[in-house]
């Protein structure tokens, strides 16, 4: 949700700066007749009046399609879908190009080949201008991944007649399963052999075969010359301009590989931007898939399909293609073993059983050495004395901002109030125009109500400038990206490493840098760049003290209160309730408190500290936070913990401050201190019941009784 809001802002910027929509042809044009009537005598009018068209007519079939899934089409005649008792004769048409779809690759009508880099979702692969022959391709990615790795179904609309072909049935049509043969609609002849399931419409020259473990061809006549869109080309017998769309009929090389296999999946897909694309192929180890490919290519009786050298070094060239963004590699390698294979098929009358390709995949030599799946290369070595990647040794911080205890912030221009935050999600550090970075804290309440404490409970940071999230949850939660990552962990723009009891997060493209101690206590440290250009709650980076309070957007107002501005910072979703935190006067501390913070915070580990930073001010936060906690020790610690980290960045030297006697460091958190049942902090290990602990003093035997 956190993204959400953020891209919404970014987008209320950008529309509101733009106006009235112009008239242009593509997917932000609306087809409504008031909107092509405002744009007719403009100099785009025929290119929106075709793209209307089109879109017009695709949106028809694809409510059409729907209803053939979900078994609720409605058509006014009955279902004509006769069951054949013999197997047809083979296409009764000369077929004029053919279009072949396996893996990821695609190898178009006038013989380019390119590969599909969106993501899981339903492309066109063919489509007559008129939009009455249709052919799509259902993708979907491997072991939770985000890229197009495997076709499962597909779907077929030849004139009024919509069916599927899919793995676990025969065809698919209006909601039931039929067995080959059978003739559909008294048109379309359905028929299989060993290998392939078919279809043909000889009244329009256009015929499939599709293999069930993913693999498609599509068959056209002559009409089809210079009449097809969609991701198998124009047909135009020019393989150098194959990049169309609905809005470039005719081809615009101009589109992209990418944005060309993009523009024709269905609304609603996600794709990953093309930077992340890039940076996957950037990192992707290609020497290693080159070795699988060729390993690929040794399947049984491929030799005599890998006879001539230019067609094999295609063939390695567009398998490291796929392997580069593919989740599975063992799944992808057999795609690409069959879709060699039905090639040498096509080219020399030679059919290698599926089953026979799967089994030399499986035998033990080659699974042993297949690598770990969507396994990214570090842009930068592990050092043997660091963790940190080298780029980090040239970050110059020039403010750093604080958030620790229960809701203190201490700016980046050295200021420190409470926030007063409750249960909820605000922006600590953000530059001006939400640009480039976002920092979110979430923080989590004590309890539902009263005066409670509330402490930093998860840190989300976002990388707009390269699309890049990371969250840091309690203990050594990390996640990159939607996954959850182990460290250390190094991208393109981002690494993430562990260092003593903290986990960093280190941008250096931003010049931004994270250190979070796992529980409530973060640092922020930025680079000179943004001096005068943060907002949120770690204030302004402007060297001014008197300004600290702000808000995203100019006001003729700000705020009189650091709560006031907090309550304007928060996510829409949020309560708040300021009256919990307004001033300090609503919870007096006891004696009892105060004396637990002094003794705590002026105790002889902390002798160091006294000069560069006096632990006055600690103490009264300390006791403001144990006159509203449940768990005093524990609140107190957060307070003391922050006081130890803040002081070992002003003098620069580690202090080993934890005792027995004090915040004994909580070893369940992070590992369980190796306890293999129950941890009770600091960390006696215990063991559920019918079990009694081991000598060890972490395992737990099974209690048995002769």
């Amino acid at each position: 949700m956190l993204r959400f809001v953020i891209l919404g802002l970014i987008y209320l910027a950008v529309c509101c700066s733009q106006g009235v929509p112009n008239c242009v042809a593509g997917p932000d044009f609306e087809c409504s007749r008031a909107n092509i009537r405002r744009c007719r005598g403009t100099e785009g009018f025929s290119g929106i009046r075709e793209y209307c068209q089109a879109s017009r007519k695709h949106d028809k079939l694809m409510r059409e399609l729907e209803e053939v899934f979900h078994s609720t089409e409605k058509r006014r005649y009955p279902r004509r879908l006769e069951q054949l008792e013999d197997t047809p004769q083979m296409t009764s048409f000369e077929p004029e190009a053919r279009c072949n779809v396996g893996g990821g690759t695609i190898n178009s009508f006038d013989g380019y080949s390119h590969v599909i880099t969106g993501g899981p979702c339903t492309y066109v692969l063919l489509a007559d201008r008129a939009i009455d022959v249709v052919v799509y391709g259902t993708y979907q990615s491997l072991n939770g991944g985000r890229y197009a790795n495997k076709l499962t179904n597909a779907i077929f609309y030849f004139g009024k007649s919509a069916f599927v072909f899919g793995r676990d049935y025969d065809i698919l049509y209006q909601g039931q399963a039929y067995t080959a043969p059978a003739l559909l609609d008294n048109k379309i002849t359905l028929w299989r052999d060993e290998h392939f399931l078919y279809a043909e419409d000889k009244s329009k020259e256009v015929s499939v075969r599709w293999d069930p473990e993913g693999q498609l061809q599509i068959s056209v006549g002559s009409s089809f010359i210079n009449t097809t869109i969609g991701l198998c080309g124009i047909f135009d017998q020019d393989p150098d301009r194959e990049h169309n769309s609905l809005t470039d009929m005719f081809g615009n090389q101009d589109i992209s590989s990418a944005e060309f296999s993009r523009g024709w999946g269905l609304v609603g897909c996600y794709h990953e931007p093309t930077n992340k694309l890039e940076e996957r192929f950037r990192n992707c180890d290609k020497m290693t898939f080159n070795r699988l490919c060729s390993v690929t290519h040794a399947a049984p009786e491929l030799a005599d399909c890998l006879r001539d050298d230019s067609i094999g070094r295609q063939y390695q060239r567009e398998c490291v293609m796929n392997l580069c963004i593919c989740d599975d590699l063992d799944s992808c390698m057999y795609s690409e073993t069959l879709r060699i294979a039905n090639d040498c098929y096509d080219r020399l009358g030679l059919k290698i059983k599926n089953g026979d390709l799967r089994a030399y995949l499986d035998t033990g030599y080659i699974q042993r050495y297949l690598p770990e799946n969507y396994k990214e290369v570090p842009i930068e070595s592990e050092r043997d004395d660091s963790r940190a990647p080298a780029s980090y040794e040239a970050f110059v911080p020039a403010a750093e901002c604080y958030v620790y205890g229960h809701s203190y912030v201490q700016t980046f221009d050295d200021i420190t109030y409470r926030t007063g935050a409750h249960g909820c999600s605000y922006p600590l550090a953000v530059k001006a125009g939400v640009k480039d970075f976002a920092v979110y804290g979430t923080f989590r309440a004590e309890l539902e109500g009263g005066p409670i404490a509330s402490s930093l409970s998860y840190v989300s940071f976002f990388d707009l400038r390269n699309e890049v999230r990371v969250q840091l949850g309690q203990g050594r939660e990390v996640n990159y990206e939607g996954r959850a990552v182990l460290l250390p962990y190094h991208r393109e723009f981002v690494s993430i490493w562990e260092e003593g009891s903290y986990v960093f997060v280190f941008d250096h493209d931003l010049g931004l840098e994270l250190r979070w101690d796992g529980r409530t206590s973060l640092r922020v440290r930025v680079e000179e760049d943004y001096h005068g250009l943060t907002r949120g709650l770690c204030g302004t980076f402007n060297d001014k003290s008197d300004d600290e309070i702000n808000l995203l957007h100019d006001r003729p107002y700000l705020p009189s209160t650091y709560q006031e501005m907090v309550k304007d910072w928060q996510l829409p979703s949020c309560p708040f309730n300021t009256a919990l935190y307004n001033t300090d006067d609503q919870c007096i501390p006891s004696m009892d408190d105060y004396t637990r913070c002094r003794m705590a915070l002026t105790s002889v580990q902390f002798s160091f500290c006294v000069t560069d930073l006096p632990p006055i001010h600690f103490i009264e936060r300390c006791e403001q936070d144990l006159c509203r906690c449940e768990d005093d020790e524990r609140c107190k610690c957060d307070i003391v913990s922050a006081y130890a980290q803040i002081c070992e960045d002003k003098i620069r030297t580690p202090l080993s401050w934890r005792s027995d006697d004090l915040c004994p460091a909580n070893q369940c958190y992070f590992t369980n201190n190796g306890c293999q049942h129950l941890c009770t902090p600091p960390g006696v290990c215990s063991c559920d019941p019918g079990f009694q602990l081991g000598e060890d003093g972490k395992s737990c035997i099974v209690q048995i009784e002769f």
